[in-house]
């Protein structure tokens, strides 16, 4: 990191990596878990059923996706604590924090 912008800029992009992460391993837990409870279609192997079988495989990319998820939120948590902390030093260096743009109701005619 050179500057705050490009901490920050790499606190969205890492979040955005971690959000897609998720997404993709929370899908393939899904797949994963529906396509292995089909394999044996019912039949109990060494007293487990299909479904526990699948979903011991399947829990564990799950809950991969989970921890993706909390990861992105912490990275997020960080950027806002910089931005809070450091923000007298920020606004003395010309910095504007992206403000969110307003809600305004409009009425038709």
């Amino acid at each position: 990191m050179t500057d705050n912008i490009a901490f920050i800029d790499w606190c969205e992009q890492s979040r955005r990596v971690l959000h897609t992460g998720a997404l993709e391993l929370g899908i393939c837990a899904a797949e994963v878990d529906a396509r292995l409870r089909k394999v044996s279609r019912g039949l109990v192997v060494g007293g487990l059923t299909s479904g526990y079988r699948a979903g011991r495989v399947a829990k564990p990319i799950g809950q991969a996706a989970e921890a993706l998820v909390v990861a992105s939120r912490y990275i997020i948590t960080a950027s806002n604590r910089f931005e809070a902390v450091y923000m007298p030093e920020l606004q003395a260096a010309g910095y504007q924090a992206a403000g969110t743009p307003g809600f305004a109701f409009k009425a038709r005619p």
